[in-house]
């Protein structure tokens, strides 16, 4: 009988045995997770895990990362982030910020053209939150997830949002399809380094039976550019939302659970998603405004 050969330098083997042994002592130990609270508690979020959030242009992705990474680094006072956005600068992102801190409507705040009871509001606000404030670091450029890792290490930050993975870049001039399964491929090694990480991705348009496209049905295959957005998410979600502000976080995919979809309500002026309610999306079917 013939027998497998060894090779080279072979790795040492881990016997499953050994394994649930050792799971036994760990009982006791709750396993580390970053809760992000309402309405973002179906989110699953915790070292070694990568979310990717997809969705159409506006709907509010890059909103809606920073709204869950600052819940998050509320209830985790210890925790810092980074986030790498290639489209958006410091300024506007904590602008955004702003208006949902401190309910004040976001194109006021960019105009500057507020009241003094906004201003002060503002002013409340950014004391109020100092603390997330302070733990959540912009990345400079190169976009590149290799220098996002160095300034998670020199920031001590174990978060980061990638907004988004079609932009960000590789080292290699590859371009399309290689150059997101890279990016992915990258990120999925931060993580199983102990980083945990938001993805952001811009998704397809679909072809529908009259030959027109659209962003109507969209599902896991409609992550833009790459499988490996698929196969490297450990969750994946697709973002919709109708012009009145129903939005659904649809889960497309869930490594470790059940599939879980988030029902919310945007509010615009104030860059904030709120609690929604499965009923929604239906009569807005009904009466013809869902997408």
């Amino acid at each position: 009988m013939s027998t497998i050969p060894n090779p080279p330098s072979a790795a040492k083997s881990v016997r499953a045995g050994d394994v649930a042994r050792q799971l036994l002592s760990k009982f006791d130990e709750r396993p580390e997770r970053w809760l992000a609270g309402s309405p973002f508690e179906a989110l699953d979020l915790r070292p070694g895990r990568v979310i990717v959030i997809g969705a159409p242009p506006g709907a509010g992705k890059t909103t809606l990362a920073l709204q869950v990474t600052t819940n998050v680094l509320a209830l985790h006072p210890t925790l810092r982030c980074v986030v790498g956005n290639i489209e958006t600068g410091p300024e506007t992102l904590v602008e955004k910020m702003l208006a949902r801190f401190a309910t004040v409507p976001l194109d006021g705040i960019m105009n500057r053209n507020l009241i003094q009871e906004e201003r002060n509001r503002i002013a409340e606000a950014v004391e109020r939150h100092a603390g997330v404030l302070d733990r959540m670091e912009f990345m400079p450029p190169p976009f590149t997830v290799p220098h996002l890792a160095k300034v998670m290490q020199s920031t001590g930050a174990r978060l980061a949002i990638v907004d988004y993975a079609q932009r960000f870049v590789v080292d290699d001039g590859k371009d399309g399809r290689a150059q997101v399964d890279k990016v992915m491929g990258q990120v999925r090694e931060l993580a199983n380094m102990g980083a945990g990480v938001i993805l952001i991705s811009s998704v397809s348009r679909q072809r529908s039976s009259s030959g027109s496209s659209n962003y109507k049905k969209l599902s896991m295959a409609s992550f833009r550019g790459s499988a490996e957005l698929e196969f490297g998410a450990d969750s994946a979600y697709i973002l919709d939302k109708t012009p009145e502000g129903i939005a659904t976080l649809q889960c497309c995919k869930q490594r470790f659970g059940d599939l879980r979809d988030v029902h919310l309500r945007f509010r615009g002026e104030f860059q904030r998603f709120d609690a929604g309610d499965p009923l929604d999306a239906f009569a807005a079917e009904k009466s013809g405004v869902a997408r």
